[in-house]
C-alpha cells in the first residue's frame, strides 16, 4: 500500500512539474514571438558582464537617459522624449543589464553592479561627461556613480526618485524569497504571474499615471514585453529587487556630491514631497520642480512638460 502511494506522490509530482515548465515555456515562446521592441537606432555594447542594448540619437552635448529599474522597463520610457530632444543634443538610451533587450544573465543583480555598468558606458561609448536623466530606483544607481566618480558627469536630473534610504536588506525573509524566486520552476511561475500583462495594465492605471485614460494599449505591451523578453531568465533581476540587492542608502553621495541635481516630481506620486524635502535637507543646493497631473512617468504621460523642463535644466 504505502509503494504504491509513493508511486501515485512521485507521478503527481512529475506531472505537476511538467504543467509549470509547460506552462513557463509557453509563456516565454509566446511573449518572445508577440514582441514589439524592435528599434532602427539599436546598438549593442559588448560589456564584461553581458551585451547591452542601447541607442543613440541626434548631434549636440551627449546626454543619457537611464529607464527606472523593474522588469518591465526599457528604453520605451523614453520613447516620447528622445526624437525632440536629439534635434540639439546626442540623446543615448541604454537597456539596463537584466531589461529589455540587453542580456539577462542568471546571477545577483546590484546596485554596484550597475553603478559599474553606468561608468563603463560613460567612458566607453560616450566618452565625453555627460548630462544624465534618471528614473525611480536608478537615481540611486546614477548618484553612486557620481559620487564615485564626478569626472564622468555634468548635471543630472531625477523623475521621481526613490527615498535615499531605500537600500538593501539583510533580513533572512529576504534572502529566503530570493532563494525561492530562482528555483528553477516556482520561481519563474512566480515571477510569470507576478508580470502579466494584466499587472501592467493595474501598474499604469493606479501608480505610473495619473490620467488612467490616457494609458495607451501599446505602453501595457511594451511592458509585458521587455520583462519576458530573451532567455527565462528574468526571475534573476526580480529575485535581487525582491530582495534589496538593487538598493543602497545614497545619503552619503546626496550630501557630497558637488554635480547640479534637479528633481522633476509627478505631482501626484505618492510620498514626493516628503522625499524631495529629504533631499534638500540634505542637500540645499538641489533644485526641484513639479509636473501638473503625473504621477510615476510624466515623461511618457505629460512629455512636453519634460521637455521644457530638460531643456531649462541643461541649458
Amino acid at each position: 500500500m504505502k509503494k504504491n502511494k509513493l508511486v501515485t506522490a512521485a507521478m503527481l509530482s512529475t506531472i505537476t512539474a511538467g504543467t509549470i515548465y509547460a506552462i513557463n515555456k509557453t509563456i516565454s515562446l509566446v511573449a518572445n514571438t508577440q514582441a514589439a521592441l524592435s528599434n532602427p537606432h539599436g546598438l549593442r555594447y559588448e560589456w564584461r558582464f553581458g551585451n547591452i542594448f542601447y541607442t543613440k540619437q541626434g548631434d549636440g552635448k551627449p546626454i543619457l537617459l537611464v529607464h527606472d529599474l523593474t522588469c518591465g522597463s526599457s528604453d520605451l520610457e523614453w520613447k516620447s522624449i528622445v526624437s525632440s530632444y536629439a534635434k540639439k543634443h546626442t540623446v543615448y538610451t541604454i537597456d539596463l543589464l537584466g531589461c529589455g533587450r540587453s542580456d539577462k544573465p542568471a546571477f545577483t543583480y546590484t546596485n554596484y553592479m550597475y553603478v559599474q555598468l553606468i561608468s563603463d558606458f560613460i567612458k566607453n561609448i560616450i566618452g565625453h561627461r555627460t548630462d544624465v536623466v534618471a528614473t525611480g530606483s536608478s537615481a540611486a544607481i546614477v548618484l553612486m556613480a557620481c559620487y564615485n566618480d564626478d569626472t564622468l558627469f555634468d548635471k543630472i536630473m531625477l523623475i521621481n526618485p526613490v527615498h535615499f534610504e531605500a537600500g538593501s536588506s539583510d533580513k533572512v525573509n529576504t534572502k529566503l524569497s530570493k532563494l525561492l524566486l530562482e528555483m528553477p520552476l516556482i520561481g519563474t511561475l512566480i515571477f510569470n504571474m507576478s508580470n502579466t500583462r494584466q499587472t501592467y495594465r493595474t501598474l499604469f492605471k493606479e501608480r505610473y499615471f495619473y490620467n488612467p485614460y490616457a494609458v495607451r494599449t501599446s505602453y501595457v505591451k511594451n511592458y509585458y514585453d521587455a520583462s519576458h523578453f530573451g532567455a527565462m531568465t528574468s526571475k534573476y533581476l526580480f529575485a535581487s529587487i525582491a530582495a534589496g540587492y538593487t538598493g543602497i542608502n545614497t545619503s552619503r553621495a546626496i550630501k557630497d556630491i558637488n554635480n547640479s541635481i534637479y528633481i522633476l516630481a509627478g505631482e501626484y506620486e505618492e510620498n514626493m514631497k516628503e522625499i524631495v524635502a529629504d533631499y534638500h535637507e540634505l542637500n540645499p543646493s538641489i533644485e526641484y520642480s513639479t509636473i501638473n497631473k503625473t504621477k510615476h512617468l510624466p515623461q511618457l504621460e505629460n512629455p512636453n512638460d519634460v521637455l521644457n523642463a530638460m531643456s531649462i535644466f541643461f541649458n
